[in-house]
């Protein structure tokens, strides 16, 4: 084949006029003439933009620069090159530094609003069984908290400029009316009270709880199904980003070599290892493998 087939035969692998999400942000991607592709987005007002350049030599991957006479900001000026991965129903753009390590992923597997997808996103890594500070079971669901069964309060999500910012208003008969800054840890959840200042950010006001997880289910299941392309996953701290990313392998049985991370596992009761780790890898869906990388990322930035 020659090059420009090929350049071609890749472009096309990316549709003129597709939609791509990371986090709230929707990109469309527009193929030129010489077979380069831009990517441009809104972001408050401001043009994101960033050029896909298709690798000669290399099916599907493409070496990533700013767009030439462009107005906006590259926000991945980082990156050097992308690799787009079709893979169980999933259409993905991954970008990578020049070590190689994975620094995010645009979905363009389908397409809706930024916001509401980011915002499912969310809802996915905080629903789920707690207990409360007097010792009673809570069960957060969609917009509704429930106690034994019932529904005790709802809740709303509070974007900020179209941003998913982790904080949510509580109504309703529980202890925990409010508007708080939900951030996850090990154990749970820590939520941070907050107030709005007169230009819209939220600030803690110092009181805080903790919401603690009901171990019948693994803590971070979700992220053998949700793609970690946001933001609100980076609030943990490097240890909680270690066992989440070891979390997603215990899902399969791994056995664990660090006495820590045995000892954690070991007390879970949903935690089976199996005798050898021979295929366990082989088994990992393709969100479980770009979570790890971009889990291992984040932690290598701390």
């Amino acid at each position: 084949m020659c090059v420009l087939a090929s350049l071609t035969t890749q472009a096309q692998d990316i549709k003129n006029g597709s939609k791509w999400n990371i986090s709230n942000l929707e990109y469309e991607a527009k193929v030129n003439n010489n077979q380069t592709i831009t990517f441009t987005a809104m972001a408050e007002g401001e043009e994101l933009t960033f050029r896909l350049t298709p690798n000669k030599s290399k099916k599907n991957e493409f070496v990533i620069g700013e767009q030439p006479n462009a107005d906006g900001f590259n926000p991945y000026n980082k990156a050097s090159r992308a690799k787009l991965v079709n893979e169980q129903g999933w259409k993905l753009l991954c970008l990578y530094d020049k070590e190689d390590r994975l620094l995010e992923v645009l979905d363009g597997s389908f397409f809706g609003s930024g916001e509401k997808v980011a915002m499912g996103k969310w809802m996915q890594q905080i629903k789920g069984n707690y207990t409360d500070k007097y010792g009673e079971e809570l069960q957060i669901g969609d917009e509704v908290i429930y106690k034994d069964g019932i529904a005790c309060a709802t809740f709303e999500n509070i974007p900020f400029n179209g941003t998913v910012t982790g904080v949510i208003k509580i109504s309703g008969n529980t202890h925990l009316d409010g508007t708080w800054e939900f951030v996850q840890t090990l154990q749970g959840l820590t939520l941070f009270e907050v107030e709005q200042d007169e230009y819209g950010f939220f600030k803690r006001t110092g009181e805080e709880q903790n919401l603690d997880w009901v171990d019948t289910e693994p803590r971070f299941g979700y992220a053998s199904m949700v793609l970690l392309n946001d933001k609100l996953f980076r609030k943990m701290d490097k240890s909680t980003l270690r066992v989440m990313r070891n979390a997603i392998l215990a899902k399969h049985g791994y056995m664990m070599s660090s006495p820590d991370l045995i000892e954690y596992f070991g007390s879970k009761p949903w935690f089976s290892p199996r005798p050898s780790n021979d295929g366990v890898f082989d088994e990992l869906g393709i969100v479980e493998r770009l979570n790890i990388e971009l889990i291992k990322t984040e932690e290598a930035n701390r």
